[in-house]
């Protein structure tokens, strides 16, 4: 039975955004991370570093297909519940992107039009690329897979993260094994109930689901930067999240360019929608060109 275990996309490049900004002045005691001592004294740029001058990156969180009751994996890589592009700009200092209802409709020479979502279960990272590149007639350059388990090891790793939940949370999905009960107020997650915290989207909108999102986030930045010692497992830790996408070359240039990243320079949307009937969604084609030069998806002539 497939169940979902997604909802971190966006979680995840706030992740690169603000955490791996903040951290950026403690990693020259990391050795997974020793790479910022010569980027800095060598002046080597993301640029340098990607050999390009812009990241698009295809980021998804997917599902797992489980037996009923939940008692075996039959298949690790299922469904993808998120699916966010972003682009990361490292000549403009921008970082931007659109997340793609899993519900919306895809056409793949050699398979039948269905929703994007199960281009994943189908073929993994790969089909979901290609899918994604069809969709939207963009260049990707790489895919991360969210790591949930290694998301829950890097909250525990920390000692729990504290936070303030705005109402109730409840939520039973006995296939998924995923069992969320909050209550409101501030209390200390550890990992299992903050991937309830930010997975949680019974009576929540996209907006109020990202702003929770970025608030744990946020958090959890401020909990590692208290405990330097744990920066180097956490950083550790932080590759494994994000799928093993990046060497530590890459995630220390990642790292030391958010810091120069603006606010106003971070912008995040969605990609326009019409409903199909029966739960799809077909892509606003009428919309869909000015949005992705709004996104920086592809660029203004």
């Amino acid at each position: 039975m497939k169940r979902v275990y997604g909802g971190l996309a966006y979680a995840f490049l706030i992740l690169l955004v603000l955490f791996l900004s903040s951290i950026a002045g403690y990693v020259h005691s990391s050795p997974a991370l020793s790479a910022v001592i010569r980027q800095t004294i060598y002046r080597e740029t993301p640029k340098d570093v990607f050999k390009r001058e812009a990241l698009t990156l295809l980021v998804l969180g997917c599902d797992q297909d489980l037996s009923y009751g939940g008692k075996k994996v039959l298949k690790a890589n299922a469904r993808s519940d998120m699916i966010f592009v972003a682009k990361i700009d490292f000549i403009k200092k921008r970082i931007s992107g659109l997340s793609i209802p899993r519900d919306t409709l895809a056409d793949l020479p050699g398979y039948r039009k269905q929703k994007i979502n199960a281009f994943h279960a189908i073929g993994g990272a790969e089909l979901s690329k290609k899918a994604v590149k069809n969709l939207l007639g963009i260049s990707i350059d790489r895919v991360i897979a969210i790591n949930y388990v290694a998301f829950q090891e890097m909250v525990d790793l920390v000692g729990g993260v504290e936070v303030y939940v705005p109402k109730k949370m409840d939520w039973d999905d006995k296939a998924g094994k995923l069992f969320i009960h909050l209550k409101p107020g501030k209390q200390l997650l550890d990992g299992y109930n903050a991937m309830g915290f930010v997975r949680f989207r019974h009576s929540d909108s996209d907006f109020m689901r990202q702003q929770r999102q970025k608030d744990f986030m946020m958090a959890f930045k401020d909990k590692v930067l208290s405990q330097p010692i744990l920066i180097n497992q956490v950083c550790e830790k932080a590759m494994e999240v994000l799928g093993g996408t990046f060497t530590a070359d890459e995630l220390t240039s990642l790292a030391l360019f958010s810091k120069t990243v603006k606010g106003d320079n971070i912008q995040m949307g969605m990609l326009p929608v019409v409903s199909a009937g029966h739960y799809n969604l077909e892509v606003d084609r009428g919309k869909l060109e000015q949005t992705l030069k709004q996104y920086h998806l592809v660029e203004s002539r």
